[in-house]
């Protein structure tokens, strides 16, 4: 592996000036430039970007820590993270840090001694002891849930997104509702829509029905078996993420029920579980991609991150259908009309 000074013997130059043409510094000619990266290519070099940014107070790295939530949400956004700081020369690290976020400090001192550019968290919240552990002069942000007027983030209005997926259902003639929910302890996420959907079914008035599961795939059936026994007329199931959404679609059909002729099932985020079942699952949907771009152009912006609401839609497909059809499928008039995004900036 070719060094540094390896580097300036062949180009003919001091590996200080070889130093500064890599790390973008004045003090050299520009034919002496286009010998030293020249030279770079000749050799097949590769800076040491950590040894550099230790030495710049900065490396080029961007810290992505991710619970355990939903996979498919944290792909979403990672996708975006990924592409944006490529595209500006960062590299991305990622963590798993639990259901509570318990290794979050952990990762976040090896962050703070790497000298990470900044760091993104997926559907978590920042807290003093994270900043504590991160060291106040490396950004960070959150991305899919809202901090509060504390710390910034980039996420939609859930509370308004659960209402207008109820308002959709109940659009289409739907009059009992279950809800299939999160964990409640998450407050800032599955505590707010559960808010919206109660909001709704009080505005229609409605009886509201829910149960409980953990976001994922494995906690939808047993949820909406219990959903069933509170409920037998349910025409319409609400779940409170994709992966639980695709669960009950499957578990519904095992039953023998039909979607959506017998039963109408709404998820919510559109990632691409959405579309791995049959019929494909509609959903309100959060711009994950795009957030998790927004959070690197925040980080790297160096200027007040702040907070962002991002609009949110819904995404129509076949896991839906209206009450009052006249056939397998056909939905009632009007009903595209709740698929209107809505959304603002702070």
């Amino acid at each position: 592996m070719a060094t540094i000074r390896d580097v300036a013997r062949h180009a003919g130059v001091s590996p200080a000036t070889v130093s500064r043409v890599v790390n973008g510094l004045v003090g050299y000619s520009a034919a002496t430039q286009q010998r030293v990266e020249q030279a770079i290519l000749a050799l097949n070099y590769e800076p040491d970007s950590l040894a550099r940014g230790l030495k710049m107070k900065q490396t080029s790295v961007i810290g992505v820590l991710a619970p355990v939530v939903s996979d498919a949400l944290a792909s979403e956004v990672m996708s975006g993270v990924e592409s944006a700081a490529r595209s500006r020369g960062y590299a991305v690290m990622l963590g798993r840090t639990g259901a509570g976020s318990e290794f979050a400090p952990g990762y976040l001192r090896t962050l703070r001694t790497y000298r990470s550019a900044g760091v993104i968290l997926i559907s978590a919240a920042i807290t003093a002891e994270m900043r504590r552990a991160l060291g106040s002069s490396v950004p960070m942000i959150s991305v899919a849930i809202r901090n509060g007027a504390r710390f910034p983030s980039i996420a939609i209005d859930d509370e308004r997104a659960a209402y207008d997926g109820t308002k959709y259902l109940i659009a289409l003639g739907h009059r009992h509702v279950g809800l299939l929910a999160g964990d409640p302890s998450s407050t800032l996420v599955n505590a707010v829509r559960e808010r919206g959907y109660l909001r709704a079914m009080s505005d229609a008035g409605l009886q509201p029905v829910l149960e409980r599961g953990n976001s994922l795939y494995d906690s939808a059936p047993p949820a909406l078996g219990r959903l069933l026994v509170k409920d037998p007329q349910l025409t319409a199931v609400f779940a409170l993420s994709d992966e639980m959404g695709a669960a009950v679609v499957n578990e519904l059909q095992r039953l023998g029920r039909r979607v959506p002729e017998e039963i109408s099932v709404l998820g919510f985020d559109n990632t691409r579980t959405s579309q791995h079942v049959y019929p494909a699952l509609s959903t309100v949907a959060q711009p994950l991609e795009r957030m998790g771009e927004l959070a690197v152009e925040r980080l790297l912006g160096r200027g007040d991150v702040g907070q962002k609401i991002m609009p949110h839609r819904l995404a129509e497909r076949g896991s839906t259908a209206s009450v009052l059809r006249h056939g397998p499928g056909h939905r009632a008039g009007g009903a595209a009309s709740l698929s209107r995004s809505s959304g603002s900036s702070h």
